[in-house]
């Protein structure tokens, strides 16, 4: 049972760790291909990657070309599913880390209460 649940950590934190990875990559390459495509600098064309895949959108830069236009498209359909992930992935280590101590905690209290009983 021990080597289960030391397995099921190691693939929450594969996934934590891939969810990480995979968001990074899309950031940069998404910067880069912007830059590129739009002519943007740099930093512009970060800001406006990390500005659709987290869906706020302020607007004060787009696209101005048709292939800019046509990758944003496709770029923020796996993006932002791609940031989904990412937080789920999260909330899942999160919730699990939560049940895991609130679980030890009422362990400990019904082990204290059947002591004190006996």
């Amino acid at each position: 049972m021990g080597e289960d649940i030391k397995k099921k950590e190691i693939d929450l934190f594969r996934s934590f760790a891939f969810a990480i990875v995979i968001l990074l990559i899309l950031i940069f390459v998404g910067a880069i291909i912007y830059s590129h495509i739009e002519e943007w600098n740099y930093l512009d064309s970060l800001y406006f990657t990390v500005v659709t895949l987290t869906t706020i959108g302020y607007g004060e830069i787009v696209p101005q070309t048709n292939l800019g236009k046509i990758f944003t498209m496709f770029f923020s359909f796996f993006g932002i599913a791609m940031v989904f992930y990412f937080f789920s992935v999260i909330g899942k280590y999160v919730f699990k880390k939560t049940f895991e101590k609130k679980l030890e905690e009422h362990h400990d209290k019904l082990l204290k209460h059947i002591k004190e009983n006996k």
